[in-house]
């Protein structure tokens, strides 16, 4: 790998869901055209959203209901997989040129795409293993089983971090959210109604900052990039992704929102 490639490395933005997703379908369009890339991002919610699969259609009726009292946002990711509740963990985007990636399928792509959080996890002494459940598109959520595409506690088999993609003609986008601490048990039964919410990885809040500075070194490693820079979308690259066509409307842009935009020019 040319020792000039960068990592580009966003810094952290708590934005509306809607905002959350067109970054990222927005990232994953500059690294098409070349314009960026290799990059990677985490994220958290300002409050709890829940996330669509791309190819998700058919969805409950208390979700548009639990979206219209308030209880939540519901967005449409620009990747694949079924819904993911934020808000009790870490997201990332990794978006990467196509020729970067290592696999001829899907399967092989997601592992190429998981190695550093393996790597880091298993440092770490929470040693994770790829899913074995079939995928299918009938699954209300992403964290109801765990597939080729998802990473679980190697000793329990406990679904710990779970993962969704998106190919474009030049490039990678894969979604990933690891979860930290357990969903609100009377959210997540308000949602899907099930009682037992998934429990998160034994991770001290205090930790985190250290755990994304530890994912990205890994991440460089396996790229066999030597350098990283931080960089900041400016008001000409809000501007553009606010023109992008999403196949869920944005709500309007809150006041938080707006100052962390301005602030990133």
């Amino acid at each position: 790998m040319s020792s000039s490639i960068e990592l580009v490395v966003l810094p952290e933005l708590v934005l509306q869901g809607a905002w959350q997703m067109t970054l990222d379908y927005w990232l994953l369009k500059a690294v098409d055209a070349g314009a960026l890339g290799p990059v990677l991002r985490f994220y958290h919610w300002p409050w709890p959203c829940l996330s669509l699969g791309r190819h998700q259609h058919s969805t409950p009726a208390r979700w548009d209901a639990l979206a219209r009292q308030g209880r939540l946002d519901l967005v449409r990711r620009p990747s694949g997989g079924s819904a993911v509740l934020h808000g009790s963990g870490l997201t990332y985007a990794l978006v990467l040129p196509i020729t970067m990636v290592s696999g001829r399928n899907g399967v092989e792509r997601y592992r190429f795409c998981c190695r550093w959080l393996q790597q880091v996890f298993a440092q770490l002494g929470h040693p994770l293993a790829f899913g074995q459940d079939p995928a299918r598109l009938t699954s209300s959520h992403c964290f109801d089983r765990a597939t080729a595409a998802d990473l679980v506690d190697a000793k329990a088999g406990n679904k710990r971090i779970g993962s969704a993609q998106r190919r474009s003609r030049r490039a990678l986008l894969q979604h990933g959210e690891l979860m930290l601490r357990s969903v609100p048990p009377v959210l997540w039964r308000q949602v899907f109604g099930q009682v037992a919410a998934p429990g998160g990885l034994p991770l001290h809040p205090s930790a985190l900052h250290s755990l994304q500075k530890q994912l990205r070194q890994a991440l460089m490693q396996q790229l066999g990039l030597r350098h990283w820079r931080c960089w900041q979308p400016g008001p000409e690259a809000w501007t553009a992704m606010a023109h992008l066509p999403m196949s869920m409307e944005h709500q309007p842009v809150a006041p938080q929102e707006k100052a962390a935009m301005a602030a990133s020019g």
